[in-house]
């Protein structure tokens, strides 16, 4: 059997929020013709930045995420912004705004599909080699942020324990380490 797109038969918004909406599309599935409504979420596309200072340490960030309800360990990153042509740009900003660092290299690791379920958007990875703090964090109103680095040969160890879970940080470290692991740092 060859699986075919379903047709889409219409779209509805059912919600509009000030990141995201909701939207149920209507379809036709090519195997049974029956119409079926799947719930979407429409948002930006994301970056993700897997920082590195040029002695060979991670830059994170801890902050509380509301759907866990806990204090979460994870990668810089955030929404592009809509004037944001090129993601490469709001990597740059992201990892200068939630961490106070700047890079002096960025490099694209690969781009994923955060959830195509029921997400409509793609993430963008990206690699930060000589990061070097270059003043203090420019917060958002509804971020609370702690800045954390790691020697890059913890890293492993952490991820084992479960101390970072978050699915699209975890998958941009595998982006890099299927990258080679790049950082511009000699020895690892």
């Amino acid at each position: 059997m060859t699986l075919r797109p379903w047709q889409r038969l219409g779209d509805e918004t059912l919600t509009h929020y000030k990141v995201f909406h909701v939207r149920e599309s209507r379809r036709r599935s090519p195997r049974t013709g029956a119409a079926i409504g799947f719930f979407l979420i429409d948002t930006p596309d994301w970056v993700n930045i897997l920082p590195i200072t040029a002695d060979g340490e991670l830059v994170l960030v801890r902050q509380f995420r509301h759907g866990s309800e806990r204090v979460s360990l994870e990668l810089p990153g955030g929404l592009i912004d809509p004037h944001e042509t090129d993601p490469l740009d709001a990597a740059r900003r992201e990892l200068r705004e939630e961490t106070g660092y700047v890079a002096a290299d960025v490099r694209p690791l690969g781009v994923m599909n955060p959830n195509p379920s029921m997400m409509t958007n793609r993430c963008h990875s990206f690699v930060a080699t000589g990061c070097r703090r270059d003043g203090d964090l420019r917060l958002d109103p509804g971020e609370d942020i702690e800045v954390v680095t790691l020697p890059l040969d913890q890293l492993d160890a952490v991820v084992q324990r479960g101390e970072i879970d978050h699915a699209i940080v975890l998958a941009t470290i595998a982006f890099w380490r299927a990258n080679g692991s790049p950082t511009g740092i000699v020895g690892h």
